[in-house]
């Protein structure tokens, strides 16, 4: 029996919060997944961030702000609960050249936990202080790259992805994933009736388990 995606995507935040290898991901049954639950969660004390308002995280981040520049952050950081397609990001104002907030999912929390939301908060801020310091700030600078690289920052977010995997019925070419089985959809190549097969998580190292939805 296949472990479910969110029992997978559990355990993934887990092992990131252990510090062990993901490796152990591939291949799982529902029985071994929920054994390396309990296991895990034994071995770690997991840190919870406060989501119902953005108190602890802000103290979190400005935390994060003395230690690595000797300063506070003096923008407000937020969470965003409908933000998916990013782990967070810095906005500001071009035409006033005006830092603005920091903005963290809720979301890429929820899948992946406190570790990876400080990783996050430590890119943002790294955007935030270049920019203030009128430095080139923006993710393709190589000035922003090695100020990642001073702080231990991630340079990218973690994605995961989901869903049925499909085919065109007419040439068998994958044409992506896609979460609910849709009859009426057609593929690009052929334009002919997509194939579903196998449900998986696609996690950020590219490891690809099949699950149950």
């Amino acid at each position: 029996m296949k472990p479910t995606a969110l029992m997978m995507k559990y355990l993934y935040s887990l092992i990131l919060e252990a510090g062990e290898k993901p490796d152990l991901l591939a291949q799982l049954s529902y029985e071994e997944a929920f054994e390396n639950i309990n296991r895990l969660k034994r071995l770690v004390t997991r840190q919870t961030i406060d989501t119902s308002d953005h108190k602890e995280l802000a103290q979190i981040g400005n935390q994060l702000s003395l230690t690595y520049y000797g300063r506070p952050c003096k923008i407000p950081i937020e969470w965003d609960k409908s933000l998916k397609n990013a782990a967070g990001y810095f906005m500001f104002d071009p035409r006033a050249h005006k830092p603005l907030r920091i903005i963290q999912s809720m979301w890429q929390y929820n899948q992946f936990g406190a570790r990876h939301v400080i990783g996050t908060l430590k890119h943002e801020l790294a955007h935030y202080h270049l920019f203030i310091e009128g430095k080139p700030f923006r993710d393709e600078d190589v000035a922003f790259k090695e100020e990642c690289r001073r702080i231990g920052a991630p340079l990218y977010a973690l994605a995961m992805q989901e869903g049925y995997e499909t085919y065109c019925s007419a040439c068998g070419t994958f044409t992506g994933l896609e979460k609910k089985n849709r009859k009426k959809l057609t593929s690009r190549c052929c334009k002919q009736a997509l194939d579903f097969g196998s449900y998986v998580l696609i996690f950020p190292d590219g490891l690809r388990v099949e699950v149950q939805k």
